[in-house]
């Protein structure tokens, strides 16, 4: 069953994803002004060095296993025909927990990218619309989460339960920039418990591996 509903969740990020970056992608490109090139932005485009930014499997707790690469394959490619520039997309599982770990990266190569994505994040009403017009057979409002705050330069995320089956769990979306990176985490678990492997640790694990990518040290 959790094979399904990992099935399910990669098809809620393709809903999500293409429509968050759509939102502050310029409309016309003669309109984006030329940002200067800074030392911080020749690092980050060095060949390589985004795919380090990502979660492992070494990263997380026992009894995860990571989503066969074939499937991780199919949504980069269904992301990448949206003309996203989508970095890595991963995903893990803990079966016997009945528990789901899943994010994409993206880039966001100019300033103004960076703030119409941070414009974003700072509206929290607007965030939690867009979710929740991409989230089906749920009457139930996303709440705030209030435990991301110190991730990357700018985060916000949403919390809210789901009913899979008659199995009433929990999703939580988490949102954040870190430099030229965007990043989207999902985190599914049974309502009532706690996550293996809480969805802020992956947002600062990504935040890590950016600053890692810009001292050379991962």
């Amino acid at each position: 069953m959790i094979e399904k509903i990992a099935l399910g969740l990669v098809g809620l990020a393709v809903g999500v994803v293409p429509t968050m970056v759509l939102l502050i992608t310029p409309v016309r490109a003669e309109l984006v002004v030329e940002e200067p090139v800074s030392p911080e932005s020749v690092i980050l485009a060095q060949a390589g060095t985004w795919a380090d930014v990502t979660l492992r499997l070494e990263d997380l707790p026992r009894g995860f296993t990571a989503m066969p690469p074939a499937e991780l394959a199919k949504l980069k490619e269904e992301l990448s025909q949206d003309q996203i520039a989508v970095e890595n997309v991963f995903a893990f599982v803990a079966q016997e927990e009945f528990q789901l770990i899943m994010g994409i990266t993206t880039r966001l190569e100019t300033a103004q990218q960076q703030a119409q994505f941070d414009e974003l994040l700072r509206d929290p009403e607007k965030l939690k619309a867009l979710l929740a017009e991409n989230l089906q057979d749920t009457n139930v409002p996303p709440q705030p989460l209030n435990n991301v705050s110190n991730i990357g330069d700018e985060a916000a995320g949403v919390s809210l339960p789901v009913d899979l089956d008659n199995l009433l769990a929990r999703l939580e979306i988490l949102v954040l920039r870190k430099n030229q990176m965007g990043a989207f985490v999902f985190v599914l678990y049974r309502e009532g418990q706690r996550p293996l492997y809480p969805i802020a640790e992956v947002g600062r694990k990504l935040d890590q591996r950016v600053r890692e990518v810009r001292t050379g040290s991962n």
